[in-house]
C-alpha cells in the first residue's frame, strides 16, 4: 500500500470513490472539486496494485489570535474492498503529518470555512467515526444541518418587503459591482473573524444565467435539481440596505449547490424581521432553480428556521479534534 500525493491523473478515480462510498451525499463526485477552491489545500491517495483505493483531502485553519494552528482533514474516503486493512488509518496518519510539518499543533475532523464539504463528521458515517476514535481523536462538539421543503412553501416577500420600505429598509439582490464593499462590510464587521465574508465572497462570484460552474459535468452525473445552461440562476446574495448603509445579507450556493447560507443581520436591526425576508428571497431563488429541498449548513438558531419555515434537523455531525 503506498500513500502519495494526489495529482491531476487521480481525478477520475477519486471521484468515482467519493460517488461509491460517500453514499449520504447526491453531490459526492463533485466533493474533491468544491475543497480544491479553497487555498493551501492538500491532497493524498492510497495505492495499491496501481489503482487509487482511498482518498485524504487536508488544510490548514485561519491563524487564530490565541491558540494553536489548527489543521483540517477535509475528506476521507476508502473504496469498500480496501477497508479493513489499516487504508483509512494511514491515509489519516498520513495528513496528520504533512499538517503537522507546516506548523499545525492540532487536527480537526471539521469543516475549514470559507470551503468546507461538511461542519464536522456525519454520525451515520460509522467506519469514520470509529476510525476516529481509534486513531486518538476527542469529540469535542456536535453541529447540525437543517432542511425545508421548497414545494408549497409560503416564499412571497412582497407585504414584508413593502413594511420594511417604509421602515427605511430595502432587500434586494446584490449587484456584481458591490461585491468588494459587502465583503469589506463584512470584514469590519462581527464577522470578520469568520469565513462568512470569504463565503459572501464566492456567493457573489456565481456565474450568471447561461453558464456552468467548471467541474459540475465532470463526473458525468448531474446533483439533484441541476439545470442545463442558460436555465441556472444568477447571483446568489441578497442584501439589506438601510440608505447607503448595509444592515444585513444572506446566501445561498456559496459553497455547496442547495445549501442556505451564511445569513447575518446588524444586532441594532434585527427587530424589524429583515431576516426572514432575505431568507425567503434566497429559497425563492432556489426554487426557481429547480430545486425541491434546501439545506441549511452548520445552523445556529435552531428555532428560528423552525418556526419561520418548518424546518427540520436532517443530519447531525460530530466535531473531533487530536492534539499532535
Amino acid at each position: 500500500m503506498l500513500i502519495r500525493s494526489a495529482g491531476p491523473e487521480d481525478t477520475a478515480a477519486i471521484q468515482r470513490i467519493c460517488e461509491r462510498e460517500l453514499d449520504l451525499e447526491p453531490d459526492a463526485p463533485a466533493l474533491p472539486g468544491i475543497l480544491a477552491r479553497g487555498a493551501g489545500r492538500l491532497g493524498l491517495v492510497a495505492e495499491d496494485g496501481g489503482d487509487v483505493v482511498g482518498v485524504c483531502s487536508g488544510s490548514l485553519g485561519h491563524l487564530a489570535v490565541d491558540g494553536p494552528r489548527r489543521g483540517h482533514v477535509d475528506l476521507l474516503a476508502v473504496s469498500r474492498a480496501a477497508q479493513g486493512r489499516g487504508t483509512g488509518r494511514r491515509l489519516l496518519s498520513g495528513m496528520e503529518s504533512a499538517l503537522g510539518e507546516m506548523g499545525a499543533a492540532v487536527v480537526l475532523l471539521s469543516g475549514n470555512p470559507p470551503v468546507y464539504a461538511w461542519p464536522g463528521v456525519d454520525a451515520r458515517y460509522t467506519v469514520m467515526t470509529c476510525l476516529a476514535e481509534r486513531a486518538g481523536y476527542e469529540k469535542y462538539r456536535d453541529a447540525v444541518d437543517m432542511a425545508v421543503s421548497l414545494r408549497g412553501t409560503d416564499l412571497d416577500t412582497g407585504p414584508a418587503r413593502e413594511r420594511l420600505a417604509a421602515e427605511g429598509i430595502e432587500v434586494r439582490r446584490a449587484k456584481a459591482a458591490e461585491a468588494g464593499p459587502i465583503v469589506d462590510w463584512l470584514r469590519d464587521g462581527p464577522w470578520g473573524a469568520s469565513g462568512w465574508p470569504d463565503e459572501v465572497a464566492s456567493a457573489l462570484a456565481r456565474p450568471e444565467p447561461g453558464r456552468q460552474p467548471a467541474g459540475w459535468r465532470s463526473s458525468g452525473r448531474q446533483p439533484a435539481g441541476w439545470q442545463p445552461a442558460g436555465q441556472q440562476h444568477g447571483r446568489g446574495c441578497h442584501i439589506a440596505c438601510r440608505g447607503s448603509r448595509y444592515v444585513g445579507f444572506a446566501c445561498h450556493g456559496a459553497g455547496r449547490r442547495g445549501w442556505f447560507g451564511p445569513m447575518g443581520t446588524d444586532a441594532a436591526e434585527r427587530q424589524h424581521g429583515i431576516g426572514t425576508v432575505l431568507l425567503r428571497r434566497c429559497l425563492a431563488d432556489m426554487r426557481a432553480a429547480g430545486l425541491d429541498t434546501a439545506r441549511i449548513g452548520w445552523v445556529g438558531p435552531v428555532r428560528f428556521y423552525a418556526r419561520v419555515l418548518g424546518a427540520r434537523v436532517e443530519r447531525v455531525y460530530w466535531l473531533y479534534r487530536k492534539v499532535l
